[in-house]
């Protein structure tokens, strides 16, 4: 896998997200340049479409918002690195769903999250 670099505050922001989603999938886009590595430098929180039960297993985001937050962030020179989700009470690790929709070459965060908090955090790529 590349190498991933984000700061603290990234990670905070993403646990921050899945603690307040929970019991619920939280999800986001990552944003920051590719160049040899990935350096995340921001994040955008989404909002999880799927509702009712399955919105605890499953998410969706909007396909505007994606398009609106790459508007917004192509003048600056930053690009969307990936995405991140939470996994209510289960690990962090990537589902079949999850392998079927990943983009070769961004990064994924996967967030473990239970009742008491961010159990753990991994990265994926395809």
């Amino acid at each position: 896998m590349t190498n991933i670099n984000l700061c603290e505050k990234i990670s905070e922001q993403m646990v921050l997200d899945a603690q307040q989603a929970y019991p619920h999938e939280c999800c986001g886009i990552l944003i920051g340049k590719i160049d040899g590595s990935i350096t995340v430098s921001d994040i955008r929180k989404a909002t999880n479409l799927v509702t009712g039960t399955q919105n605890r297993c499953h998410f969706e985001m909007d396909p505007m918002f994606l398009y609106q937050v790459e508007r917004e962030i192509e003048r600056s020179g930053l690009e969307i690195v990936g995405f991140y989700h939470s996994h209510p009470d289960c690990k962090a690790f990537p589902s079949e769903q999850d392998l079927h929709y990943m983009i070769p070459g961004l990064v994924y965060a996967i967030l473990s999250v239970t009742k008491d908090g961010v159990a753990d955090i991994q990265y994926f790529q395809k």
